[in-house]
């Protein structure tokens, strides 16, 4: 059995679904976790709904969202939380 790789994650179940039958229409099998929670109580309840693959499907489904414009570059670099977390725990490894 494949692992899953999670693609992206959003936080309305519209734009997931748009996105979802994007990939479909290429034949590539996709894969909400949290949708049902998150359709039933409230948006991001569970880190939102994640969008998720095939690994061996994962390069393919990656190109095609980037020419459908599903996909930047920038969604894969770290946020300013993230890059702000970073430069705090660099500071106390150095220690």
């Amino acid at each position: 059995m494949s692992e899953l790789v999670t693609l992206r994650t959003f936080s309305q179940s519209i734009d997931f679904e748009m996105v979802k039958s994007y990939l479909e229409s290429f034949s590539i099998e996709c894969f909400g976790k949290n949708e049902i929670i998150n359709r039933a109580y409230i948006n991001l309840v569970d880190g939102g709904i994640q969008l998720q693959v095939r690994e061996e499907q994962a390069e393919e489904a990656i190109k095609v969202l980037f020419e459908g414009g599903y996909l930047k570059k920038e969604d894969f670099e770290p946020s300013a939380g993230m890059k702000l977390m970073e430069k705090v725990l660099n500071f106390f490894h150095k220690k």
